[in-house]
């Protein structure tokens, strides 16, 4: 008998994580079944208890529940607790164990682009869980000069940076609005600017988080955690002044990998898995253009 593991999250149609694992639980030959659990917001403690009922084994969280989860869980890991952010979650004799697998697959997807950031000025776009993760991975390895956290609603944005302040004792981080003179300028003069919002797939797909005449250079590294588009109109603007961008596919395979290992105690096979959801992600890319 198959045991479950879900995705929890709203508006995930455009997601690939149960292509990921339920091939590498194939590939495995474990017992276990991946599926997507579209919540309204109101209903997310119901899907906790139904989960635990079902006898799940966990589960990922993603937008916008990454920081709602921390109400529900029984203990957090000292990634969880320090970043402020879950995104996995392991169902064990009826506790719920959280995690946060983004800050060490953000780290391993982009650690080449990452040493050209070392203090250098970086924009992150959104304050969420991801957000939150990426600062982790940031202010832990590379030792930005300053980060410049921008979010339509900028209370979220000095949230952050008061949580940046507090957890890791970094006082170079500023708050900026979307639509601001500040963020036109920040993202002009940045080395890295790394997207953390849906802002650029699913409904949103059609848009941009900043205004096409925010200016990017050939000098810039360009991240968009998104994968599905795996060119954003975001990473497009950048692309056309030369900037090197990245699209989220590395981060979500490497999260993904170390949440499959805290659930099945099983090493990842990334070798096997990639070239399946790049065939995947080439084949719908194909049918959505057509």
């Amino acid at each position: 008998m198959h045991r479950g593991i879900a995705l929890f999250g709203n508006n995930i149609s455009y997601t690939i994580s149960p292509i990921i694992h339920n091939t590498a639980f194939r590939i495995c030959d474990l017992p276990f079944l991946y599926i997507t659990a579209d919540i309204e917001p109101a209903r997310f403690n119901k899907a906790i208890e139904a989960a635990q009922i079902l006898n799940f084994a966990g589960a990922n969280v993603t937008i916008p529940f990454k920081e709602t989860v921390l109400n529900f869980t029984t203990s957090l890991s000292e990634s969880a607790k320090k970043i402020g952010a879950v995104n996995t979650i392991h169902f064990d004799k009826g506790k719920v164990l959280g995690e946060n697998t983004d800050s060490v697959g953000f780290y391993r997807a982009y650690t080449n682009e990452l040493k050209s950031l070392e203090n250098k000025v970086i924009v992150i776009i959104g304050s969420g869980g991801a957000a939150r993760a990426v600062c982790d991975t940031l202010i832990t390895n590379i030792s930005p000069a300053r980060i410049l956290i921008a979010n339509r609603n900028v209370e979220r944005a000095e949230q952050l940076v008061g949580h940046l302040k507090k957890s890791y004792n970094y006082d170079n981080a500023v708050a900026l609005g979307m639509n601001s003179t500040a963020l036109q300028q920040a993202i002009e003069e940045a080395t890295g600017i790394i997207q953390t919002t849906p802002v650029g797939s699913g409904r949103y797909a059609d848009q941009s988080p900043v205004a096409e005449s925010f200016k990017f250079n050939s000098e810039q590294i360009v991240i968009d955690l998104i994968y599905n588009p795996v060119e954003t109109l975001f990473l497009k603007q950048a692309g056309r002044a030369g900037a090197r961008t990245r699209n989220g596919i590395s981060m979500l395979l490497h999260q993904a990998a170390f949440s499959f290992t805290l659930w099945t105690g099983v090493t990842f096979p990334m070798d096997e898995v990639t070239p399946v959801v790049m065939k995947h992600i080439k084949q719908r890319t194909q049918e959505e253009s057509a």
